[in-house]
């Protein structure tokens, strides 16, 4: 749908559509896992790509399609409302990131399965 050459996905080459594709792709894995649709979240400073609810406990979600890992505003959300459980979805393995749980792109299937 966005018009772009097959070979720049698959040969990894940078792209205008690299961030929203990811997005895509983790929010259609995320999809009937949990009892609430996944939700985006913005304040006036800030947006998270997707919240996720499961039980009563509120999990910010980022998908990263490149390599910087800064995100400021899920930084800020964390920081802000202590969640129990905070993903970072991205091309890198799984890891602990302080709060943060880096979960490899292949895993966003199984996301319940992991909390």
């Amino acid at each position: 749908m966005a018009g772009i050459d097959n070979s720049a996905i698959l040969l990894k080459a940078d792209y205008q559509f690299k961030g929203p594709l990811t997005e895509n792709y983790v929010l259609q894995q995320l999809r009937g896992q949990f009892e609430v649709a996944p939700r985006y979240y913005s304040d006036k400073t800030s947006e998270i790509d997707f919240v996720l609810q499961h039980g009563t406990e509120i999990i910010p979600v980022e998908a990263k399609g490149g390599e910087d890992k800064s995100a400021p505003s899920f930084k800020r959300y964390i920081a802000d409302h202590h969640p129990k459980h905070a993903l970072r979805f991205s091309k890198h393995g799984y890891r602990k990131d302080g709060e943060i749980t880096n979960l490899p792109l292949y895993l966003a299937g199984k996301t319940k399965n992991l909390l």
